[in-house]
């Protein structure tokens, strides 16, 4: 089954290129190596050529459907999330479910994939494109850990974390235009939200080593991290 979008709606909502960002030593990320973004869909205008694609999605998001860059890009399939299974949600009382909470489950789990993306990212070839759905939650995590690796400061991580909001009302009919569930008050969905970012990174910070060492020490090669700020850094 192939997505018919309406022309306006024909390029990602939510893509961008980390390239420019700063990093702790005076450098700058290289541009076009590291996209993040919403889900590609059949047929998009405009969407970057990448070698390798990281799609963070589960089977039954995508529906068994087969990846619409699958004939021109290595498609890495890393599902993240199932630690925020319904039935996981629903046993867990309603007034400890914020979306800090949600990013501490998620990266609690994430940890064999997190490593597994930065080799995949470190050890590719030609722009990378990491993204889930929206390119909000998942894909604001892992991209925020790829930029910790490499000596991007917090608030420039943050921030384009952040940039997701200006996205919304594009992406949410996106969303909808592709057949994604969506609530009846889609205005009411939340944005990305910089505290939670932060209180995921903060608890990755708190290792001895510090997030290079938290990554370390869940089983993220060294090897791969220098790899990683090689191919990122200008």
């Amino acid at each position: 089954m192939s997505v018919s979008l309406p022309f306006a709606l024909r390029t990602p909502a939510n893509l961008r290129d980390v390239g420019g960002l700063p990093t702790i030593d005076g450098r700058r990320l290289r541009a076009g190596e590291y996209l993040r973004s919403d889900a590609p869909q059949p047929g998009d205008l405009g969407t970057p050529a990448p070698g390798t694609v990281v799609d963070l999605r589960s089977r039954a998001e995508t529906r068994g459907l087969s990846h619409p860059l699958a004939e021109i890009a290595d498609v890495h399939e890393v599902p993240l999330g199932a630690s925020l299974a319904p039935e996981v949600v629903a046993a867990t009382p309603a007034d400890r479910r914020d979306i800090a909470w949600a990013y501490r489950l998620l990266v609690t789990e994430a940890a064999p994939a997190l490593a597994r993306i930065l080799r995949i990212v470190a050890r590719s070839r030609g722009p990378v494109l990491v993204h889930c759905a929206a390119g909000k939650d998942r894909t604001g995590i892992v991209t925020a850990v790829v930029l910790g690796a490499v000596g991007v400061p917090r608030e420039h991580v943050v921030a384009d974390y952040l940039r997701t909001n200006e996205n919304l009302t594009r992406l949410w009919a996106r969303l909808e235009a592709t057949g994604v569930p969506l609530p009846d008050d889609v205005a009411g969905l939340v944005g990305v939200d910089g505290a939670a970012l932060e209180a995921v990174l903060d608890d990755m910070d708190a290792h001895p080593g510090g997030l290079r060492g938290h990554l370390l020490a869940h089983g993220t090669d060294p090897d791969d991290l220098d790899l990683l700020a090689r191919r990122l850094v200008g």
